[in-house]
């Protein structure tokens, strides 16, 4: 059923609807910082933004595991055929030849992979510096909450932060160093089988043991090289925009606040009448 009203009252009844439903459209429904908060654009592209770079660093987290584990398929496949081929009973140059054709698919293909897995980890740190010069924005705009992040700012090392001296480690574990590692044992593989026809016992081990520390300790270095330079790159970025974020983009303050009073001016004694 639907009454009808007049026109007065359906304008003070509409208007109160939309009071009741949309109590932030009355003028004094939220106070001044809350207003100000919502109307705070910067903070809002920040927030955006830091979202943005935890996208794009899982998506390269992502492409990068998806890389390696391809990798080693392909990898573990070679071996398992080539060992198949060695130990069957066809013509030993088709043997040879089918042997010598994977290993050097595989030998092309690793050196691509490692050199992409170098690529994916200064992507991800990258994002990692981003974030972080975000989060410095982000707690120089409210200094009192700094106590409670814990992860890395560019003026904070956090309590997150890995200890500097397990950098090595690191680097000797990650993606790109395996996959260097699986390049040496390959490429010792083959080197060890390529002698053989010449050599028979311990000398050719003594070769494959060569080959492996001498591909795996460049592996190594380059790794060590490749993220020493990316990191001095991104020290000279963030040199370069070297900017005092807390100056122009000051904290949101109450509106409300009184400042401090001012001190109460001492009392004039009355003027002495004239005589």
């Amino acid at each position: 059923m639907r009454y009808i009203l007049p026109g007065g009252a359906r304008r003070a009844h509409s208007r109160y609807r939309a009071i009741v439903a949309h109590p932030t459209l009355t003028p004094a429904a939220a106070p001044e910082p809350a207003r100000r908060a919502t109307d705070d654009i910067e903070l809002t592209v920040a927030l955006a933004e830091y979202a943005k770079l935890g996208e794009a660093r899982r998506a390269i987290s992502d492409q990068a595991h998806n890389r390696y584990n391809f990798f080693l398929v392909i990898a573990t496949g070679v071996a398992a055929v080539s060992a198949g081929v060695l130990g069957s009973g066809i013509d030993a140059n088709v043997r040879i030849g089918a042997v010598a054709a994977l290993a050097l698919l595989v030998l092309l293909m690793g050196p691509t992979v490692f050199l992409r897995q170098l690529r994916f980890s200064n992507a991800g740190r990258n994002y990692a510096v981003a974030e972080e010069a975000l989060r410095t924005y982000l707690v120089r705009r409210a200094p009192q909450l700094a106590p409670y992040v814990l992860l890395p700012t560019l003026d904070d090392a956090g309590l997150l932060q890995p200890s500097a001296g397990s950098r090595r480690g690191r680097q000797a574990v990650g993606l790109a160093a395996t996959i260097g590692l699986v390049n040496s044992t390959l490429l010792a593989a083959a080197g060890a089988l390529a002698v053989s026809g010449v050599l028979d016992g311990w000398p050719v081990v003594l070769v494959a043991l060569a080959l492996f520390a001498a591909a795996a300790a460049v592996h190594l270095w380059w790794v060590d090289r490749t993220v020493r330079r990316d990191a001095a790159e991104r020290e000279r970025l963030l040199a370069a925009r070297a900017l005092d974020v807390l100056d122009l983009f000051p904290p949101l303050t109450s509106a409300t606040a009184d400042p401090d009073p001012a001190p109460d001016p001492a009392p004039v004694a009355p003027a002495a009448p004239a005589a």
